[in-house]
């Protein structure tokens, strides 16, 4: 393992890419570049060389910080990547985002309470890039499978059984089921629809960092 780590940062909010780099210089990162788009994160990545990216996951339109992780390790296996974000479960985002590989690290924002967890973060995308250790075997590491994603984002909108029913090409029947089930899921009880919508569409905030005032 090198003793200094070279990374390459993307994230397309300024302050907080300018924010980050601080904070991993400050504890000794050669952060070699900080980038804002997914095609300089690409270019970044061919020109400088780094053990790791960091990049955030939800870039704006077009390709994702995702894409962009998967596009690294097939062409560059050996650089690190870590997918900072701040939703629990990618498939939250779109319901075509791709699957995150098991050697890259997904390290969701609101759960980090320290740099070092960063730092961490860092350095096992390293070791598991190098062959230094082994990424869990696990495929998938979230909970939600993509239909319940899609039916808890569209639940969260605030939309009818029957609008959520044609926007999925489903039965009302199997809308109302699905969302019964994510109930269950969450452990979510009551005999009150509306109750049970709310406490699902809260579920759906705290999963992609949204902060609720005290």
């Amino acid at each position: 393992m090198v003793s200094v780590l070279r990374v390459v940062l993307a994230d397309d909010h300024r302050l907080t890419a300018s924010a980050l780099s601080d904070s991993l210089r400050g504890h000794g990162v050669d952060v070699v570049a900080v980038v804002h788009s997914p095609p300089d994160a690409l270019d970044a990545v061919a020109t400088h060389r780094p053990d790791v990216l960091v990049t955030d996951l939800d870039m704006g339109p077009g390709p994702s910080g995702l894409d962009v992780a998967l596009k690294v390790k097939q062409t560059m296996a050996r650089i690190g990547v870590v997918v900072l974000t701040a939703y629990e479960d990618p498939k939250l985002v779109a319901a075509a985002m791709p699957q995150v590989p098991p050697d890259v690290v997904y390290l969701v924002k609101q759960r980090v309470s320290e740099v070092q967890e960063l730092l961490m973060a860092v350095r096992t995308a390293h070791l598991f890039a190098t062959g230094e250790a082994r990424p869990p075997k696990k495929a998938t590491r979230f909970d939600l499978t993509t239909s319940q994603a899609a039916l808890l984002r569209l639940v969260s909108q605030g939309l009818s059984n029957q609008a959520i029913a044609d926007e999925l090409q489903l039965t009302l029947g199997s809308v109302t089921v699905g969302i019964n089930r994510l109930a269950k899921k969450f452990g979510v009880s009551g005999d009150d629809s509306t109750n049970v919508r709310a406490t699902l569409s809260q579920r759906y905030f705290d999963y992609v960092g949204f902060q609720r005032e005290s």
